[in-house]
């Protein structure tokens, strides 16, 4: 097992939660810590807990979406670090409503702080942890990029598409040692549920308590993970449960939702359709071809 001690971590979405358990659980170990939030008071009281610890911490408070961003922590994790063994890519938002009732700038909000952001991130510091004999990646994901359900389609998204890069990444570069786990807790008491991106007129959501685990929880997974160079790590019953119904009986969580559907929305018979609908390749490429004439 690798042992972390005295090395070199950055921690997105530090300020809280999952981020600020992680930053005091690496802190306790001795870690050296870069941490990145967008809420400066509080990023800076995770930093003064971790300094009880006697270890050297960095705060960068920024947006993560920001294209500056990447840079902006390379340089600094270069010149007050000297070098980085672990990434924690934890910062994320999410959105409960349906898909339809969701703005243009919700979604890219979701797709930007869950998706894009830690893929810049990991590009740019990618060149620091192969400097490294051993260095490692962890990328907290959710157990909702495990199956889907309804209301979150893009919150699904991300967390599909980051654990789908996080096993990329892993394929690429595990012979460079450099390991990568995606983590995918199950419902977590944070911030999350407050911050919550939702239609217009629709009220706060939040799990019953006794399905939730904690952020002590999922961060101790989490660096354990990273020591033990796992490459997924689904945490709660809820995770485990649809992560195997999912992949072992797909067949069964669709038709789950197809009863649902019928019992809230009886099928329309087709006889009741006023106007037939006919599709040809003709009809496909007019309508995706002729608004721009290519």
């Amino acid at each position: 097992m690798w042992k972390i001690h005295r090395k070199r971590a950055v921690v997105t979405g530090a300020a809280s939660g999952i981020g600020r358990e992680l930053s005091l659980q690496l802190a306790a170990k001795k870690v050296h810590l870069c941490l990145i939030d967008l809420q400066g008071e509080k990023l800076e009281e995770t930093a003064q807990l971790c300094r009880a610890h006697n270890v050297e911490v960095q705060t960068l408070c920024t947006d993560m979406c920001n294209e500056q961003t990447p840079a902006r922590v390379t340089q600094l994790v270069r010149k007050e670090l000297g070098g980085l063994d672990l990434l924690f890519n934890n910062a994320g938002i999410s959105y409960y409503g349906q898909t339809d009732k969701m703005s243009a700038e919700q979604l890219h909000r979701v797709v930007g702080v869950n998706f894009v952001a830690p893929l810049n991130l990991t590009h740019a510091l990618i060149p620091l942890l192969l400097e490294q004999r051993r260095s490692h990646i962890v990328n907290i994901a959710s157990m909702f990029g495990l199956f889907p359900t309804q209301r979150s389609t893009a919150y699904h998204a991300t967390k599909y598409g980051l654990i789908g890069y996080s096993h990329a990444l892993r394929a690429e570069y595990l012979r460079y040692g450099l390991g990568v786990t995606a983590v995918c807790p199950g419902f977590v008491r944070t911030e999350l549920f407050d911050s919550m991106l939702r239609p217009e007129g629709e009220g706060k959501r939040a799990p019953p308590r006794w399905i939730t685990t904690t952020p002590e929880i999922v961060a101790r997974k989490a660096i354990r993970a990273a020591e033990r160079n796992q490459r997924l790590v689904p945490i709660t019953l809820a995770a485990y449960v649809g992560y195997h119904l999912q992949r072992f009986f797909p067949a069964a969580v669709d038709l789950g939702y197809r009863l649902e559907r019928r019992k809230a929305h009886p099928l329309t018979v087709a006889a009741e359709l006023k106007t037939p609908v006919t599709v040809t390749v003709e009809s496909i490429l007019d309508a995706n071809f002729s608004a721009d004439g290519k």
